[in-house]
């Protein structure tokens, strides 16, 4: 329609015999409607390439923030454009648009070079731009060790090994690991040591200095050791680096000691025994028999509890049950002759046992019991066989036995029963004698005692009759004097005197038994010639006494 609307040019004829094309045929023929159509096209194509090349342009124009970078990719590589900044980009390139690193004061981050493959560590407070071929492989922690604490840094391009104590804080190196991570440093005192091992060089050292220890390069702590502490009746053997035994005792070398402390060295291990373990039996049960791992031997006295099946000669299964005990003289014969010392103490005993109540028959066997189990030991005690493992064995004590098989029991209980029974009446016999000679004995010290009571009072009526005497004597004698004296002048001849002072006594005496017999009540019949007295004559006297 614009075509039919518009004045056609005039056809141009051509210079040498060309066509001509005339008004009125250019006006109608379809040439002039092809025309106008790419007239047509070409100006919508050229308007709408000019509104998108427009927007293109308006769209390059990137405004970037402070934290802000823009990587461009060209055809020869890359390039990055860091903000603050407004830039026109080639619309026609690959961007990518990403943040700055913010790195804080206690933080670090690891950037890899994806072109050449290197790596750089970037630490403190800052905003971090990375190149255009760097990648981030996050911003991490610092490491921060406190005063204790030590961490070991391993560079895995060379191997090479460093460790750094606290208190502070760090970043690895770019090719450093900490697979172990942060450690704790060990607090050292007298009961323990490290040993340390160095992977360098393959030495082992013990470190006994008491502190805090921190290890160096290359070293590991692979063992903890407790100090060991000997009792005076302990000892210990040790195997050292060279394969030797050194016994340790706690007596000390001198065997004076009083206990003694060590630590074993970082190649020394401590010798340990499997040897047997007997169990006390319970009643009506089985012994027990174990292993168990022994590496301190015991110098004193030990018990250990047996049980063992003997037979007797004539065929009665018996169960003896007891307690052997002995004790070790010698650590290295037992390291050189037996691995289980015990054991062969025990099982020694059983065989001496066996063979000594296989010779006596049940009723021996019962009557001789104690004196059995004792001639056993003894034939077993001088034989060579424990010396030459270092044990003493000292005595060999039966606490009781039973029969194996019922029957046996029960006929066993019933003799037993029957023993007992006569043992109770021996016994009942035996305190009954043991009363009746205890009160005899009382009796016959009573007796005694009654002795004395009387010999005593005997001696002391005779001491106090001999007292009375003598002063009835001494008052005779002076009586005598004095009566003898009074009469010397009337009566001057000696023989005259004595025999007034003779009839004196005579007449005292008499009135010293009237006077007895007058104040008893006794009826006393008299004559007068026993009184040598004239009644008639005293009944004159009384009569006139009367009158």
């Amino acid at each position: 329609k614009l075509l039919q609307a518009s004045e056609c040019p005039p056809a141009v004829p051509p210079a040498r015999g060309g066509w001509a094309v005339s008004r009125a045929a250019m006006t109608n023929s379809p040439i002039k409607k092809v025309c106008g159509l790419c007239l047509c096209f070409c100006g919508l194509s050229t308007i709408v390439l000019l509104l998108f090349s427009l927007i293109v342009i308006f769209a390059s124009i990137e405004t970037l923030a402070p934290e802000q970078q823009e990587v461009v990719e060209y055809l020869d590589g890359k390039a990055v454009v860091n903000g603050p900044t407004s830039k026109l980009f080639n619309p026609f390139r690959v961007r990518t648009r990403r943040e700055a690193l913010r790195i804080g004061e206690l933080q670090y981050a690891r950037i890899k070079n994806t072109l050449d493959m290197s790596v750089r560590m970037v630490e403190g407070t800052r905003k971090e731009f990375m190149g255009p071929y760097e990648e981030s492989e996050g911003v991490t922690d610092k490491i921060v060790l406190k005063k204790d604490e030590y961490i070991r840094l391993v560079d895995m391009l060379t191997g090479v090994e460093r460790i750094e104590r606290g208190a502070k804080s760090l970043i690895p190196g770019a090719y450093e690991e900490y697979p172990e991570g942060v450690e704790q440093a060990i607090f050292i005192d007298r009961d323990q040591a490290p040993v340390v091992l160095n992977k360098a060089d393959g030495s082992k050292r013990l470190h006994t200095t008491s502190g805090i220890f921190f290890p160096a390069p290359y070293e590991h702590i692979v063992e903890l050791r407790e100090l060991i502490r000997l009792l005076p009746h302990e000892i210990m053997v040790v195997r050292n680096s060279a394969g030797r035994y050194v016994i340790k005792s706690g007596r000390g070398a001198d065997g004076t000691g009083a206990g003694i402390a060590f630590f074993l060295g970082p190649f020394d291990t401590v010798v340990e025994l499997e040897v047997s373990r007997f169990s006390e039996p319970l009643e009506g049960q089985n012994q027990v028999v174990s292993k168990e791992m022994v590496s301190r031997f015991d110098m004193r006295v030990r018990k250990t509890f047996f049980q063992y099946d003997v037979r007797t000669s004539d065929n009665v299964a018996l169960r003896v049950e007891g307690a052997i005990f002995w004790r070790i003289t010698d650590v290295a014969k037992i390291l050189s002759m037996t691995e289980d010392p015990v054991g062969d103490v025990a099982y020694k005993c059983r065989n001496a046992l066996i063979s000594a109540v296989g010779q006596v028959d049940l009723e021996t066997f019962m009557g001789t019991f104690e004196g059995l189990i004792a001639r056993a030991f003894s034939a077993q005690a001088a034989d060579s066989f424990y010396p030459e493992r270092g044990v003493e064995v000292q005595s060999l004590e039966a606490t009781k036995y039973a029969c194996s098989d019922d029957e046996t029991a029960r006929t066993l209980n019933a003799l037993i029963e029957e023993t007992v029974f006569r043992l109770n009446q021996v016994m009942a016999q035996r305190s009954q004698n043991d009363v009746s000679a205890a009160r005899l004995m009382s009796d016959i010290w009573l007796a005694t005692q009654k002795t004395d009571l009387i010999q005593t009072r005997a001696t002391n009526e005779r001491l106090v009759a001999a007292q009375q005497g003598a002063d009835e004597g001494i008052q005779l004698a002076k009586s005598l004097t004095t009566f003898f004296d009074r009469l010397n002048t009337s009566l001057p001849d000696l023989d005259s005197r004595t025999d007034v002072y003779r009839l004196h006594k005579k007449v005292e005496n008499h009135n010293e038994r009237t006077k007895a017999i007058g104040s008893g009540k006794a009826t006393l019949f008299l004559q007068p010639s026993d009184l040598n007295i004239n009644l008639a004559e005293t009944y004159k006297q009384m009569s006139k006494q009367d009158l």
